[in-house]
Parts: structure tokens; sequence; C-alpha cells
């Protein structure tokens, strides 16, 4: 907000307040939120509406009203004069249908006179006066005596609560607390205790009553909590009204009666002026709204002593002042108000009551003959003065914090002001974009001609609305046809931007023409087929011109163009321009998009290059993956890039990579030779892994690819020949061009283990490779003994091998360590091996159980033989048996006929081939002597030799 610009605003108030002051003059003045109530010099108490409309007049005092008083519900008043009585109006309540609010009774309501025989200069009801049993109002006046009269059902109580201090002057309620202003001072009083809160004193050179009285004001502040206003003389108190904190815990268990416990008083603000304070009212959460008065003299202080002494010439009266001040004394606002009468009148003359309205306060600055209503300046008053000042934007600024509150002013008509301020100081963009924020429908059209006249079409073209309001086709053509002339970017940013037209969709005649609030979603904003013929004309002249090199704009062009291409369906017009622009092209994913999604294969089997220029790893990527689908020829594909060798390269090396169990057949043998080429010139790191894993790679072939590169690829070299079989020749450059005794001996260990003896024949030409060679055999890597024999026969003398002593006792050493382990290993062998044997001896003693009811595995009838019938009994009619370990049992007889055997009638002893028919179990009954049949297992000479074994080991 400008430091200049107004706060306050001021209006007289109308209706029949000079008509019915002509005769008579306003002595005092109380607002509620339904009406007036006003009190003269000749005794009247009026009713009047806020605009100032005469309702009734209530009572008629004798002399002055000195004060009126309302309760909340506005249903009671109190008024006191200098007549000594105080009357007390109740009001009927009149509720108005249309706002439902109370509105101001015409007629009606009853009066109750109290006479205390002495003027009376202020009176006051209680909070909540209407919904309590007993009803209070304090009086005092001229008698020096605070009295609280208590109207009960039968009768009326009176307590004098203070008295012989000099006339009371001013009262003031809240709550339980009761303040009032007398000849010494200001007194606060707590009627639920019956005790005295705080005393203030009166300040000094304070002028008399009559001159200037003192104005008391409760307010409830939400950073201080309830403080005390006192205005008296030149001076300002702000005093704070809270509870002790020694009664704080007590506070919480006191008697309802007690509501406030022990409070205290505290003087938080103090501040004194130039003038005396002849109103006094709240305003907002922590300032004070002052009426000023300036007696004549040139300072506050000379204030009434000249003219009343009859002493020189009277000097002029100022105008009262309206100041608003924080209560740290900041002035927020100041302002003289020209009230009529005011020469002829004194600070006491005035007062200035307030109500607040719809979070707003209003002061009602009343003299005896005027009234002034002061309030906070709209956003209506706010937005006149910007405009005044010619300062449209601040105007526009102002109305948008409060847009429902424009009454006087409509918003687009201020949005106007500052477009037109903006074009006429060329702030095109400023100007587009408010047009963005603020421009109402209707005006759309019309501020898009005057952009185009001042040259500025393009500030405001990417702002232009394509939906609610639809504008005129002919003024989307026009900023197309201005972008196809001065800017092709932005002429692909509005294509892109705005909704593509449809090819079922047609342009309707009338929408050219007319201005529409609502269109059609699919309505087309401009004619297709028309943009389209204009920018393949367009394309096609730039491209005769741009032999060599396709300039920016072209490209450009030429995207707008594929983009008209696809709204209308025709995507392979639209591929056709993505392929022509090749590396220039912006919107890659859309063109390998149409191909997938519309199969638009047959527009690329000659426009792979093409292709790969827009996008070298997308169509690399998309390439690959139709390897096996028929719309795409790998061959084809390797034709088309046989020019372009590094694109070539990429596309088998994915298919190798990506592809390989399909690339990896006999029908694309002859690009595994290409591939070979390939590698060894862009990447012949890869080379070696793609000769191990092809299987159709000419090796003589291979082999002449990597020896005639320079340098030559010896890690593919020696790789081939070793598929080759020449691995002596693979060893050689192993060891002459590698210079690797790692791979060597490596190589060897794959291959064959005859080419030690030429591998150390090698490494005998040269000490390092005889060192490392040395060092690997530390490492048990190669046979120790064969190297150490080598090194001795045929070492050269010359040859000085670094640390030859070291390594050899380091082999020495992890000789003897292998022999160690492997004896010891040898020992747990032998170990384990006696321990399973007496395990498996132990087993095979163990008897086995034959029943009478076993069955024969081949007959299938019953033994019924005991376990003696075994024995030979010399006759060819006994039956025998044969038990097996297995468990299965046997006739003699069955098992040798079912294993033609013949059959010895003399010896009972069987053969050793017979075994278990069920089961081939090998180990049985055999035809031994009985000392031997016993052990039922191995004989005593075997467990002899097995006994000896384990005593020697």
């Amino acid at each position: 907000m400008d430091v200049s610009e107004p706060v306050l605003k001021y209006e007289r108030l109308g209706g029949h307040f000079q008509t019915l002051f002509r005769d008579d003059a306003l002595s005092c003045m109380t607002i509620h939120l339904n009406f007036l109530c006003a009190g003269t010099y000749e005794g009247h108490v009026l009713l009047l509406e806020l605009n100032g409309r005469y309702v009734r007049r209530l009572h008629k005092h004798h002399k002055k009203v000195q004060e009126i008083s309302i309760d909340e519900t506005g249903q009671h008043i109190v008024s006191c004069s200098d007549d000594g009585t105080v009357a007390v109006y109740a009001l009927q309540p009149v509720v108005s249908e249309e706002n439902a609010r109370v509105a101001v009774p015409n007629s009606g309501g009853e009066v109750n006179i109290y006479n205390f025989y002495s003027a009376i200069y202020s009176a006051q009801l209680e909070d909540g006066y209407a919904s309590k049993r007993e009803r209070t109002f304090a009086c005092g006046g001229i008698s020096g005596q605070l009295i609280l009269n208590k109207k009960g059902w039968i009768i009326d109580k009176e307590n004098t609560i203070h008295e012989g201090e000099g006339p009371v002057h001013c009262i003031r309620y809240h709550e339980n607390l009761i303040a009032w202003a007398n000849d010494w001072g200001v007194k606060v009083y707590d009627t639920s205790t019956d005790s005295r809160i705080t005393y203030i004193e009166r300040p000094q050179n304070c002028p008399p009553f009559e001159l200037c009285h003192a104005h008391l004001v409760w307010h409830s502040s939400a950073t201080m909590g309830l403080v005390l206003l006192v205005g008296w003389g030149a001076t300002l108190r702000v005093i704070k009204i809270s509870m002790s904190s020694d009664a704080t815990n007590a506070a919480v268990e006191a008697k309802p009666q007690s509501l406030f416990g022990t409070l205290t008083a505290e003087v938080v603000s103090f501040l004194t002026f130039d003038f005396f304070v002849a109103g006094l009212s709240p305003w907002g959460d922590s300032a004070a709204a002052i009426l000023a008065y300036r007696s004549p003299g040139s300072t506050a202080t000379s204030s009434f002593n000249a003219k009343e002494r009859g002493e020189g010439k009277p000097e002029e009266t100022h105008c009262p002042e309206v100041h608003l001040i924080s209560f740290e004394g900041k002035q927020l606002a100041v302002d003289v108000l020209a009230i009529k009468g005011y020469e002829r009148l004194r600070a006491s003359d005035y007062c200035l009551p307030s109500v607040t309205f719809d979070g707003q306060r209003v002061l009602y600055i009343c003299s005896p003959k005027d009234v002034v209503l002061c309030r906070t300046r709209d956003v209506d008053d706010r937005v006149a003065y910007a405009l005044s000042t010619r300062s449209y934007e601040n105007a526009l600024q102002i109305a948008l914090t409060d847009i429902a509150g424009l009454k006087k002013h409509a918003l687009d008509e201020l949005v106007e002001y500052y477009l037109g301020e903006l074009i006429l100081s060329k702030e095109f963009t400023k100007a587009a974009e408010t047009c963005q924020k603020l421009l109402s429908g209707h005006l759309w059209e019309k501020y898009v001609y005057v952009f185009a006249q001042k040259g500025a079409l393009g500030a405001i073209a990417k702002y232009m609305p394509t939906s609610n309001p639809r504008l005129p086709t002919s003024q989307y053509e026009m900023v197309l046809k201005h972008f196809l002339e001065t800017d092709p970017g932005q002429l692909l940013e509005i294509i892109r931007k705005w909704p593509k037209p449809r090819l079922q969709d047609r342009l309707p005649v009338a929408s050219s023409q007319e201005y529409t609030e609502t269109a059609s979603l699919f309505e087309p904003l401009y004619d297709p087929e028309a943009w389209i013929n204009q920018l393949e004309t367009t394309v096609r002249r730039r491209r005769l011109t741009e032999v060599d090199h396709m300039s920016m704009e072209t490209s450009f062009l030429m995207e707008a163009l594929a983009e008209l291409y696809t709204a209308t369906e025709q995507y392979d017009h639209a591929l056709r321009i993505y392929l022509s622009q090749g590396s220039m092209c912006s919107n890659k994913e859309h063109a390998f998009k149409l191909i997938v999604e519309h199969n638009l294969w047959e527009s690329i089997q000659n426009k792979v290059v093409n292709l790969m220029l827009i996008d070298r790893d997308a169509a690399i990527r998309m390439l690959v993956h139709q390897i096996k689908s028929d719309e795409l020829k790998v061959h084809s594909i390797v034709k088309q890039l046989e020019h372009k060798r590094e694109l070539l390269h990429e596309y088998l090396h994915n298919l190798f990579v990506h592809r390989l169990v399909d690339y990896n057949t006999e029908r694309y043998s002859s690009l595994h030779e290409l591939q070979i080429s390939l590698y060894a010139e862009f990447a012949p790191h890869f080379l070696l892994r793609f000769l191990q894993t092809s299987s159709f790679v000419p090796l003589e072939k291979a082999y002449k690819f990597c020896s005639e590169r320079s340098p030559p690829l010896w890690d593919a070299m020696v790789f081939i020949l070793g598929r080759m079989g020449q691995h002596k020749k693979a060893l050689d450059f192993i060891m002459t061009q590698l210079k690797n005794v790692k791979q060597a001996i490596q190589f060897v260990q794959d291959n064959d283990n005859a080419l030690w003896d030429y591998l150390i024949e090698i490494s005998l030409t040269h000490k390092d490779f005889m060192a490392e060679l040395l060092e690997y055999a530390c490492e048990h890597k190669i046979d120790p003994i064969k190297v150490i024999k080598k090194v001795q026969d045929a070492i050269p003398e010359d040859m000085e091998i670094t640390g030859l002593k070291s390594k050899v006792q380091q082999i020495i050493t992890n000789y003897r360590i292998q022999m160690t382990l492997y004896q010891g290993c040898t020992k747990v062998f032998e170990s384990d091996r006696i321990d399973l044997l007496r395990r498996l001896i132990a087993a095979r003693k163990k008897p086995r159980r034959v029943t009478m009811q076993t069955q024969c595995g081949i007959c299938l009838l019953p033994i019924k033989q005991p376990l003696t019938t075994l024995l030979p009994t010399g006759s060819k009619t006994t039956g025998h048996l044969c038990v097996f370990e297995c468990g299965h049992a046997y006739h003699v007889a069955c098992l040798e006929e079912k294993t033609m055997l013949s059959k010895q009638s003399e010896s009972i002893s069987l053969p050793e081939e017979l075994g278990c028919f069920l089961c081939d179990h090998h180990v049985g009954y055999r035809g031994e002597p009985e000392d031997e049949l016993n052990t039922k297992g191995l004989s005593e000479s075997q467990l002899e030799v097995a006994r000896a074994t384990v005593q020697s080991s």
C-alpha cells in the first residue's frame, strides 16, 4: 500500500438527523448493531435507524441527557440526565423475516424511572443484563456516589460501593468488573468478590470535567488479554488486568461467585500527546482510535486560560482530528475533520461511540450538530484512489485481494485499464501473461486483434484459449500464418499445444466467423488439409534451396507437417517426414512409435540408414528385435549398411550380444566372417569373446584378419592357433609377444602337458621369464621337480636370476609341506579304511533268522526245514536250503534249476557263481569246511593280514 494513501473514510449521518437537531442539539449517542439511540440537550431519548431515519422517542427527561447504555440484545436501554433521573427502557423485540435479525421496535415497551435527586453523569447496564434474574445497573453523578441498583421480583435494592471523592464522571462494565472515574482518578472494582482491584491517579494539569471528560474503554486483546484504556486530558494509559501469580492455582478451585480470583492491574503503556483526548475507542487488536481536540493556542497545555480570563484576542479553534495510534505509540493514521460548529465546541462536547459490523470497526464522531461515520476504506475506495493516481497495476492488485467486495468497480474494467497501460509502454509479454490470468472470455477476441495490430501476436499466441471460449477460426489461422512467416519453431510448438484436428472432423462454416463461449471438444481450430498443403509447398521450396544442409527452420516446418499428418491419420506420410529429417528429428520416440503401432515396416525396408540417423540406439534395438520376423531381413539390413561400417558393426554386435541363439546359426555364417573384420576395426577387445562363442568363424581367415591388423591382435591369434592345434606357435606368441608367463602356464595346463619342456626352454631364453616361472613353481602351478631338473641341466651359466636361491628354497619347502600333507592324508585314509573294514566284518557276523513259514523265493513253498539241514547228509533226497545275507531263502534244487547249473547229488557244496535270484546278492552260503563257515565272513588268515596292516600303519 502507498504511504500517502488514506486509511480511513468518512461520511455524514443522513436520514432525519439534521431535521431532528435543527432546534435541539445532540448530547450523547450509543450504537447497537440494529439501531442508534441518541440523547439531546432538551432531554429527549430518540431511537433511530442506522442510516439516521427517525423511529420513535423513548422518553423525555427534563434536562440534558448525559449518557445512554444498551445491553447486548438491544432490548434494554438506560439513560441518565441532569434532572437526577435514570430511565430503564424494556423494548419489545421484533424479528424481521427478511434477514432474521432483531429489527427496531417502533412502539410498545416499558419504562422504569429512578429518581436520585441530583444530576447523574453516567449510567451503565451490567453485561448480560437481559439474561439475569437480578438485573443491575450502575450510576453515579454529582453526589459522588457510585450506586448499584439491583431490580428484583418485588423490590429494588440499592448498594453504594463508593463515595466521597467528588462527582462520578464515567462508568464502564465488563462482566464482574466495573471501572469509574471521579475527580481523584480511576478505580476498578470486582463485584464478585466485593474488592477493589486498582486505582489510577488523575493526570497532572488535566482540565476540569466541564471542559474535558475522562474516557474509559474495556478491550479484549488477543495478545495482551483484558485491558482497560484510560484516555484523560493529554494522556492515554493501557492497563492490563490479569490474575496474580499467587492466586493462579487457587483460582482453579475458587467458588463460583469468585470467577476472577485475585486480579492485578499493570500499566503496560503510557502515552502523552499535544492534544486533549475528546473520544476513545479500540481499533484492531493492539491500537486505539482517538478523537483529538486542540485548544486555541500553540500548545495543548495552554488550553483554556486565555479565553476564560478574557485576556487578549481569542485564538482560532482547530478542527478535531482522528488519530490511529498503536499501544506502543506508533502513529498509524491521522485525519483532520471539519465538524459543523467546531469553532464553538470544547473537548467535552464530543463523543466517540463505536460498533463492529461484520468484523469492521465503525466510529461515530458525534458533536452537538453533526455526526460523522468513520470506517476503514474498503476495496472500492482503495481502487478509486489508485485510479485517481493512474496507478492501474496497484488498482488491479487491490481488487484481486477482495473480488467479492467490489461494488462500484468491475474487475474487467480494471484489467483493461492495466492492459492498456502495458500495451502503451510496449510490455507485451507482461500484458500477455495478464491476459492469461485475468482476461474474461468475451474480451479475448478483441485483444488478439490488438496484439496483432501492435505486431506482438507472438506474445499472446501461446496463451490463446482453445475452448471455453472458442475464438473465431480466422484468429487461430492468423497466428499460424504469422509464425509460418516469422518463427517456424513457435509454429511447431503451437501446433503441438493446440488440440489436434481429426480426419473425420470437418470445420463448420459458421465457426470461422462467430465467437462462441463453448465449442465441441473435437471441433478443429483450423483447416488441417489446407495447412498440410501449405506446409508441403513451403518445405519443398526450402529444400530446393538447401541441397547440402537442412536448416533448423526447415526441420521445424517438417515436424509441424508430420504432426498434422499424424493427427489426420496419415501415418506413412508422417514417417516419411521423420525419415527425411534424419538426425535433425526432435520427436524421435514418436517416429519409432508410428512404426510399431501402425505396422509401417514396408516404409523402412530401404530406409534403415535414415532410421539409424534419427536415433541409433533405438533403431538398433528395434531391428535386433525383428530378427525372427519377416518384416525386416537381416541380410537386407546388412546390405544397406555396408557403406556405413560403424553402423553395421553396432547392428551385428547387438545381434551377437542380445540374440545369440538366433544369430549363431548357419543361416548367418557369412555374416560371422564379416563381423571379424568389424570387430578388428571397431572393437578389438570384444573379438576374442566372439571367436570363443561363434560356431561359424573360418579360423584361417580370422587369423589372417588378426595378423594383418596393425598392431596384430595377439590374444585372438593365440586362441585361433589353439583351436587349430598349433599349440607351440601359440605358446611362442604368448611368451614372445604377450610376455605373459601366467597365461602361458594356463595355456599348457588347458591344452597339452607335453608343452612343459617347450615352455621351460622358452623361459630359459630370458631371466625374467625364468624368475616368474620359478615363482609359479613355488605355488605348485607346475611340476617343481621337472623345473628344477631343467634349471639344473640347461640354465645358461651367464644367466643371473634374481632370488634364485630363495625361489628354490621355497620350492623345496613347499614340496616338503606337500609331502607331509600327503602322508597325513594317507594315514587318515588307512585308518578310515580299517575302521570301515571292522564294521563290515561285524555286520557279516550277525546271524540271519529263518522261520518255518519262510517261503522259497522261486517255488514259493514253505521251507519247513531246520537250519541243521543246511549241512550235507549224503542223501540225494535231503532237501538243502540256501540263505543269503539279504534275507532271501531258497531250495537249492529250485535255485540250481533256475540258474541252469548241474546238480551234484554227492556233494552239498554250491558253485561259486550261485547268487540270490531276487536281488542278485553274491554273499551267502558257500561249500567250505565247517570251521570256516562259522566265521560268516572273512577267514582267519584274512583277519591276520588286516591286523598286520593296521599295526604297521
